[in-house]
């Protein structure tokens, strides 16, 4: 499989639509069970928002991935304008971290969340210049998406509990 080759990722981009789907609707459905916990703690909607927008960025990259006869190009500007667009809704979702008594934790989970985005934008210019990796930096965007998505997920739906 070629790094450079879209056509080789369809069963990739099929199998990370179905996981980000999935991450977000049992995401959406925590945090509606939690919603008066989530909303009583000064930071914390925002980093619920940046958590739930960044599984929805990873399940548009499938999406976009996964769209046939679009051209490298195009789909380079397309994980741009997602990991520009996570990039800037995790930072703003920072700023609301500032304070607290689990400030260090919070600013470490919202930088979880912020290295997907620039490993996105580090693949769309790969992509476009067929050099350093191509789509494989999509692969370690998703990865650490996850992780981080899903740690922030176990905090906002369990711990917040406690």
């Amino acid at each position: 499989m070629s790094a450079y080759d879209l056509a080789a990722w369809t069963d990739f981009a099929n199998t990370v639509a179905g996981g980000a789907a999935a991450l977000a609707g049992l995401l959406f459905v925590g945090l509606s069970l939690n919603l008066s916990e989530v909303l009583r703690y000064q930071g914390v909607p925002s980093r619920a928002g940046a958590t739930l927008g960044l599984t929805v960025a990873i399940l548009l990259t499938a999406i976009f991935v996964a769209t046939p006869g679009q051209s490298r190009y195009a789909l380079s500007i397309e994980i741009a304008v997602l990991g520009l667009a996570t990039a800037a809704l995790v930072s703003e979702a920072m700023r609301h971290q500032r304070a607290g008594a689990h400030r260090g934790r919070a600013l470490t989970s919202m930088l979880m969340l912020l290295l997907p985005a620039l490993l996105l934008l580090v693949a769309a210019v790969s992509l476009w210049s067929e050099r350093g990796g191509g789509l494989y930096w999509v692969t370690a965007a998703v990865t650490t998406g996850f992780v981080a998505a899903t740690a922030n997920a176990w905090v906002l739906v369990v711990e917040i509990k406690r």
